[in-house]
Parts: structure tokens; C-alpha cells; sequence
């Protein structure tokens, strides 16, 4: 049996011999335990707090004792000192020696306001301090990590306790770095840097600290060079590929091997001996075997794609081409959402850099208007939402409606003039992005311009009537009779149809 003072009240407290949920009536914490019970009042404690003393002298308040109380009373107004049972029972020491924080010796020091030195947050009272130094470091931030890896960066980090004297943003949070205090920054990419805060949001650091862990020296590079424009690539290893130009516009474009996208204007490989089973953008050549993607925070391997038609965990479109796998084989993204890593930078948005963000609540998309719940966006900075699908749209296409030029991506235009889609022949809101070509002034939807499967963008990145017979495929729809959906019983309107052996299935049946 224990004694505790209660409201100024001794009662007896009995052990409960049995275990049960309760929230302890001293520190307020729910609990699944042996709790004591007072009969009398009817209240729970934890034995602990059961037998806390009434009143105690703290090292972080050492000008006056204080008081066990089981609320806050009015009088204080917020100023005073409290501190729960639990710290109350484990007090800070005095002094305190740890050579990885500071090279001297720190002190307590009982004091409510002050600017942290080693996080430049001021948010937490009674620092340790170094005199001669004039250094004060919150109590949680003696202990940091040195070296670490976070998801948003292709290099490892460490902890500097201060930057060169400039403008710097934190890479998480975008706001200001004060440069005198300590951040986590990377010593391969001089402007990187991020507040130590914001290292331990949830998804940016794994917990693993690596001071003592050797760096993985495996090369994650796809691609060796050979000589000056010649390289082998680890999927096409027995014939070298030589870099070219893009071919004219106006020729009929081969397509790139890794994203299926046509090859125009840019820079690409293609084999040497002139197979016509590998050609390959420059960029996509480029693209690492092994990273971590910004998505699922997991590490993905770089492959080509075994499946005759895959659907990206990212964006939700059908692909073919290469393919980004994590290591349990769950998740499988393309190439193009493979490639995106944080901060993401996009011409539709060029004010601040995008990151990958997470939402139960619907977000709508400023390039389409769509909802979305994994989307890319600049956070706090204005609010800009784009959509996985619409982040990887390419900025130049080719379409039957305009064979002479180019179409462009338009990120959309405040103005009053009404615009109309060139293959609907509906209304197109310019605010939103679109097609357009500065020749013939032609303006097509996003989904006009690549079909409708799944409501999405996918078949640009597919290869209609593929030279094999697969059981997916994705088909040119130019018959004289539109044939008619296995699945609606209605006839499709777009200029490809996704069949799957003998069944022709279209785009009303996919939308989600």
C-alpha cells in the first residue's frame, strides 16, 4: 500500500491486480498496466508517480522548488517553469562532457530564450553552454549524427557547424538558413544544404548513422565510355553505340529503346552495327542502375522491362521501354518517374523547386485540373500542385493534325481569349496546360494529343502495333469500322486501342 497526496488529501492507494487501460491522474499518460487506485477519489497512477515527492529542486530551475501539480494552475499566465514527472525524475546534469558536440566541457545553463548554435532553432529552454567559446546547444542536439543519407540527395551529408557566408535554403523546408548555425550539407554539391531539423521529418533520413560505415563504392553508372561518343550500355553489352543527332522533323522518328518516346532533335546512342534493336536518348543512357526513388523511399534497380506492357506505380500509365524495380520486385516504376529525384525542377514552375508530397485530402493539379493524392509541389511557397503524370509530359511532340511542325507544351496563359482543341473540337480552358503549335496557331488537349487509356497521358509512352505479336498490345484505331469495346459495347473515339489477344478493350473501360 502507498500514501500520496491528492488535491491536499491523504488517501490510501491499492495496487489493481489486474492489467487496464487508464491515464494516470499525476502526468496524464494513457496506459495498459498494474495501476494504483485511490477508492475514495477514484483516480489512477503509475507507482512511479505515485510516489514522486510533493516537491523537488530541478537543475534546469534552481531558483525556486517545485511543486507536484495535477494541473496549470491560472495564476502562472504560461511563465513559469514546469516540468513533467518523468524529466522530473531525470534530471539534466550540470556538466557535461562530449567531445562530438564541442571540444570543451559544457554547463547547465537555466535560461528560457536563446538561439540554438548547433540547429539555429530557439524553441527549446536550458541550454549547455561553453564560456570561452560562446557556444549554446539544446539538449537534444548533442547527440546528432555526423554522416548521413537522405532520400533527397544522391550523395551523403554530413553535419557542418557552420556555411559559408551567403543566401541558403534548406533543401526539405525551402526557408532560410541561418549560415552561422549548424545545417547538414554535401561536400560533392556545394549549395546543398538542410536544416538538422528537418534531416528527421519522416521519409528524408533512414536513421543510420554512417561515420563509421565505408562508403558503397559500386559503380551505378549504366554506361562505359569507350572513347569520345562511344559507349556500351550494360542492357546492350555485345555492340558499342555511337552518340548522333536527332534526326529532321519531318522524317518518320525512331523510337528511344528506354522511354519509347520518339527521338527528335536531341542527342542519342545508337548501335554501331546498326541492329535496330537498341537506340537510346542520350539522357536515358545517362540514367543510374541503382538509386532511391522520391516516391516509396526505396531503392530501385534499372532494367528492361520483361512484361509486354507494365503499369507505373507512379503516374498510373501503361509503359513499355526500361523499367525501375525496387529489390522485392513490389514496386515498378518507368523510366521517366524513375529519373525524377528532389528537388525537381520543372519550366512550368520555375520560381521554386517541387518535391514530392503525400495527402489524404484531394489535391488538384495545375497543369490538368485533376485530383490527386501523390503529387509534386513547392509546399508553403504559393501552393503549386502537379500531378506524377503531368511532371513527366514532354515539352515537344508530333501529332497527325499538324505534320509539318512541332507541337509544344504550353503552361497555360491568362487571358480571355477561348481557345478550342483542334481533335474534339471542345472547349479548352487556357488557363490549364496544352498543345500548341506557333505555326499554324493549332491548340490540342493534353489527352487529345497522346489518346485516353486510363484517363491519363500513357501512350506516348507506348509503341503502337509493335513489330511482335504480344498479348498486350497497343494498336493503331484506323479501321473504316471503329471496332467495338469486349468490355462497354461502345465504339472507341481515340486514335489507339489497347488490345489484349483477341479482345480489343478501350479507353472508357480503363478510366479510373
Amino acid at each position: 500500500m502507498y500514501m500520496v497526496n491528492v488535491r491536499f488529501v491523504e488517501h490510501r492507494l491499492s495496487l489493481v491486480p489486474k492489467m487496464i487501460m487508464f491515464s494516470c491522474h499525476i502526468c496524464q499518460m494513457l496506459d495498459d498496466r498494474f495501476p494504483y487506485a485511490c477508492d475514495t477519489c477514484g483516480l489512477s497512477f503509475h507507482k512511479d508517480c505515485a510516489e514522486s515527492l510533493p516537491e523537488l529542486n530541478y537543475s534546469c530551475h534552481p531558483k525556486h522548488s517545485l511543486k507536484r501539480l495535477t494541473r496549470v494552475p491560472s495564476y502562472t499566465n504560461g511563465k513559469c517553469c514546469f516540468v513533467d514527472v518523468r524529466c522530473a525524475r531525470n534530471p539534466p546534469p550540470l556538466i557535461l562532457d562530449h567531445p562530438k558536440a564541442h571540444e570543451h566541457q559544457l554547463t547547465l545553463l537555466p535560461r528560457r530564450t536563446f538561439v540554438c548554435d548547433a540547429c539555429g532553432m530557439d524553441d527549446d529552454p536550458n541550454p549547455y553552454i561553453c564560456l570561452q567559446c560562446n557556444f549554446m546547444v539544446h539538449r537534444n542536439c548533442i547527440d546528432i549524427p555526423h554522416i548521413i543519407k537522405v532520400s533527397r540527395h544522391v550523395h551523403r551529408i554530413s553535419y557542418n557547424d557552420c556555411l559559408k557566408a551567403g543566401d541558403w535554403k534548406c533543401e526539405v523546408c525551402l526557408k532560410e538558413i541561418i549560415w552561422t548555425c549548424g545545417v547538414y550539407s554535401c561536400s560533392k554539391c556545394p549549395d546543398f544544404a538542410i536544416h538538422m531539423r528537418c534531416v528527421t521529418r519522416f521519409g528524408i533520413w533512414d536513421g543510420i548513422e554512417l561515420e563509421s560505415i565505408l562508403e558503397d563504392a559500386t559503380d551505378t553508372k549504366a554506361y562505359q565510355v569507350i572513347e569520345e561518343g562511344v559507349i556500351t550500355h550494360f542492357i546492350h553489352k555485345n555492340h558499342t553505340l555511337k552518340l548522333k543527332e536527332g534526326e529532321d522533323s519531318n522524317r518518320e522518328c525512331r523510337r528511344c529503346t528506354a522511354c519509347t518516346y520518339p527521338i527528335f532533335s536531341s542527342l542519342f546512342y545508337d548501335c554501331t552495327v546498326l541492329c535496330n534493336q537498341f537506340i537510346i536518348h542520350q539522357k536515358c543512357a545517362y540514367l543510374p542502375k541503382k538509386k532511391i526513388d522520391p516516391f516509396y523511399k526505396m531503392s530501385m534497380t534499372l532494367a528492361s522491362n520483361t512484361y509486354d506492357l507494365s503499369l507505373c506505380d507512379a503516374c498510373q500509365n501503361y509503359f513499355e521501354g526500361f523499367v525501375y524495380t525496387s529489390d522485392n520486385d513490389i514496386i515498378r516504376l518507368d523510366v521517366r518517374c524513375g529519373s525524377i529525384s528532389e528537388p525537381f525542377v520543372h519550366e512550368g514552375h520555375p520560381d521554386h523547386s517541387l518535391y514530392v508530397s503525400y495527402s489524404t485530402k484531394d489535391k488538384f493539379c495545375n497543369a490538368c485540373g485533376d485530383k490527386a493524392h501523390m503529387v509534386l509541389s513547392c509546399g508553403e511557397c504559393c501552393g503549386f500542385v502537379l500531378d506524377v503524370k503531368c511532371s513527366i509530359l514532354p515539352k515537344m511532340v508530333k501529332h497527325k493534325n499538324d505534320i509539318d511542325h512541332f507541337l509544344t507544351l504550353c503552361y497555360g496563359e491568362k487571358m480571355r481569349e477561348q481557345y478550342w482543341c483542334e481533335v474534339c473540337e471542345e472547349d479548352l480552358n487556357p488557363e490549364k496546360w496544352f498543345y500548341s503549335c506557333d505555326h499554324c496557331g493549332l491548340t490540342l488537349h493534353i489527352k487529345c494529343t497522346f489518346g485516353d487509356l486510363r484517363a491519363g497521358h500513357d501512350l506516348v509512352w507506348i509503341n503502337p502495333g509493335g513489330e511482335v505479336e504480344s498479348i498486350y498490345m497497343v494498336i493503331p484505331n484506323n479501321y473504316t469500322s471503329r471496332p467495338v469495346c469486349n468490355g462497354c459495347d461502345s465504339r472507341c473515339q481515340y486514335p489507339f486501342i489497347l488490345k489484349f489477344k483477341k479482345y480489343y478493350i478501350l479507353s472508357s473501360v480503363l478510366k479510373v
